[in-house]
């Protein structure tokens, strides 16, 4: 599932033990998953021969995603910024 697609389903994201991974480079269309429970470190994780990076937990993501107005490709790139420079 793209990045852009998993944003709009944060509402649905109950499990406060989980963890988004996002394959490289991030954007709105990269690959994502979330990995739940999550893992005791933020090593990247391999699903169907694709590397995931550590990206955000998604109480985190949810929180900001709940603060943030815009289409959901305006809301998932500054989710990529945040993750980037401020996580």
């Amino acid at each position: 599932m793209r990045l852009v697609e998993l944003i709009t389903r944060a509402s649905d994201w109950t499990d406060d033990d989980s963890t988004i991974y996002v394959a490289k480079p991030w954007s709105g269309d990269a690959d994502a998953i979330v990995v739940s429970p999550a893992p005791d470190t933020t090593e990247p994780v391999e699903r169907d021969g694709v590397k995931y990076d550590y990206f955000l937990e998604t109480f985190i993501a949810r929180d900001l995603l709940e603060g943030l107005n815009g289409s959901p490709d305006d809301r998932c790139q500054r989710l990529v910024d945040y993750a980037e420079n401020d996580a």
